[in-house]
């Protein structure tokens, strides 16, 4: 994973053993960490205005089982910061940029050690894999696939309502969705574009409601990453 930006989003510190970083479904609380930060793109408006766009987020995931639908917003302004409403807003995931390659993990949720540790499913790290799509191209090219799955990790594991229009207030809404068991393992980035121009990027780990973490009788989603277990790279255990 690279280097860690200014937008506070819901994930968890990189290290070997972390509590569960997730989000609340009717809570402001979280436990939060510092993502990539976001960049500011630019592009053309309705009436063919020079516009900027931003990438913006709260704490909150929402559950709908099997999958976490993650919500995100892009802000559209003209250059003086006025909202510009009926921008068309083209929203895509992708597994990383040439500055920020995503990436993903691999280990398992293991159970807390005794009060006062938080009693919540914990985090074991075993390894902080690169993104194999080092082209960013979204294609298995020659060369690519480190652990010989005949898939790129982590691209595809998380998909985005691709359009968004801008409403009155210059809001355009992105919803992303993702299979719970994916959560906490992977870093992915939104990108949003309006006409030509350098589209708004935002960095971050895919998050997990607290709740599915708290109950020590169940496993929680992805109680083992999808990724694999042990701590080499170039293996799919």
């Amino acid at each position: 994973m690279k280097n860690h930006g200014k937008l506070v989003i819901t994930a968890l510190l990189f290290a070997g053993v972390l509590a569960a970083g997730c989000s609340s479904e009717n809570s402001g609380s979280s436990l939060g960490v510092l993502g990539t930060g976001t960049t500011t793109g630019t592009g053309i408006g309705p009436s063919g205005q020079v516009v900027l766009v931003r990438l913006g987020t709260d704490n909150l995931v929402q559950s709908v089982p099997p999958l976490y639908k993650k919500i995100w917003v892009a802000i559209v302004t003209d250059t003086a910061g006025n909202p510009v409403a009926g921008a068309t807003v083209i929203f895509a995931m992708r597994s990383g940029t040439v500055f920020n390659p995503g990436g993903y993990r691999k280990g398992q949720y293991v159970l807390p050690g005794p009060s006062p540790a938080p009693q919540v499913w914990t985090r074991s790290t075993s390894a902080n894999c690169a993104n194999e799509d080092t082209n960013f191209n979204s294609v298995l090219d020659p060369g690519e696939d480190f652990n010989l799955n005949n898939l790129l990790d982590p691209p595809g594991v998380a998909d985005v309502n691709p359009i968004g229009v801008s409403d009155a207030s210059g809001i355009a809404q992105a919803t992303i969705t993702y299979p719970k068991n994916y959560a906490n393992w992977a870093q992915l980035s939104l990108e949003a574009r309006a006409g030509a121009g350098t589209p708004a990027t935002a960095t971050f780990e895919l998050v997990g409601l607290a709740s599915d973490y708290a109950d020590l009788t169940f496993d929680p989603p992805g109680r083992f990453s999808p990724f694999g277990q042990n701590g080499n790279c170039a293996s799919t255990l």
